[in-house]
């Protein structure tokens, strides 16, 4: 039975058997005329690239513990019978550019068949022990591969162009401590070349606020901020109130640790939270980043 006919097909269908995986990356939960994720990459505006929704945490992250997550998969393939995907998942320090997994950062493997024409599957929940000296944020890296796909050999993370990968990328800082620390992330070059990039922190967008994961139904606020951003091998510093911006040039496979300072100078009471963004360019094209929120105190 042929269950295409009648039927408007994907470009990317192509009418044949051959599987086109992806991890979903939106809708997010309270964006719903963004439209379904069909794997085409970039992402469209509205979407952050770095809470890809397709990667769920189901239990919350403590150094030192057991940390579970799932993802999600999609499938616009022709033909009427399903795929099966293969789902690696890895965490890592706080990454602002792209970067190669670490394989000792592996965090499980599952595969999952997923339907054709749009279909979508998870796969069973993935847990692994998270060493209390990861810091107190991480990363989660998805990645989904299949041997008729088309899947780069390179394994790089690029979730900003690839629909193989994803990432979820949240830090969550108090609001008003007694003595801020700075928060640590690194600015990556996985290529082979010397390559110049810049870091941007800003307040998040609003159109962007529907992308953050809100399990509590917190109330996210803007609110303005002190910014520091130190480049700890020059200690070359950008300062600035509501956005920063620091060019730094990166050797070939160079990972740098950066220092944030964010000081919110806006009230941002209990039940609510400020979002801001780390955001990694290269020549004006986003290749990563970090959603910061700045949690209230009760």
């Amino acid at each position: 039975m042929d269950t295409d006919r009648g039927r408007k097909q994907q470009p990317h269908e192509g009418g044949n058997d051959r599987p086109y995986l992806y991890i979903h990356s939106y809708p997010p939960p309270d964006l719903p005329d963004v439209g379904e994720d069909d794997g085409e990459r970039p992402v469209p505006n509205g979407v952050c690239w770095y809470l890809c929704s397709g990667i769920q945490p189901l239990t919350a992250f403590r150094p030192g513990q057991d940390l579970t997550a799932q993802v999600a998969i999609g499938n616009w393939q022709g033909g009427n019978s399903p795929s099966m995907a293969y789902v690696g998942l890895w965490w890592s320090k706080p990454v602002s550019g792209p970067v190669i997994p670490d394989p000792s950062k592996f965090m499980g493997f599952s595969p999952v068949a997923v339907p054709p024409h749009g279909g979508r599957a998870e796969t069973t929940p993935l847990t692994a022990r998270i060493p209390a000296s990861s810091g107190n944020h991480i990363c989660l890296l998805a990645k989904v591969w299949h041997p008729l796909d088309n899947v780069s050999a390179a394994g790089l993370a690029d979730p900003v162009n690839d629909r193989h990968w994803a990432q979820h990328n949240l830090a969550v800082l108090p609001a008003a401590p007694a003595a801020p620390e700075p928060f640590a992330f690194l600015a990556t070059n996985p290529t082979d070349d010397e390559v110049t990039y810049q870091i941007g922190v800003r307040p998040m967008p609003r159109e962007l606020w529907g992308n953050i994961p809100n399990d509590e139904r917190l109330r996210p606020v803007e609110a303005s901020a002190w910014l520091s951003l130190k480049d700890t091998a020059t200690g070359g510093e950008a300062q600035g109130q509501n956005e920063v911006t620091h060019t730094l040039t990166l050797s070939p496979m160079e990972q740098r640790e950066m220092e944030l300072l964010l000081v919110v100078t806006d009230e941002v009471g209990g039940g609510a939270f400020a979002p801001f963004q780390i955001a990694q360019y290269r020549d004006e094209r986003p290749v990563g980043g970090i959603a910061v929120i700045v949690r209230g105190s009760s």
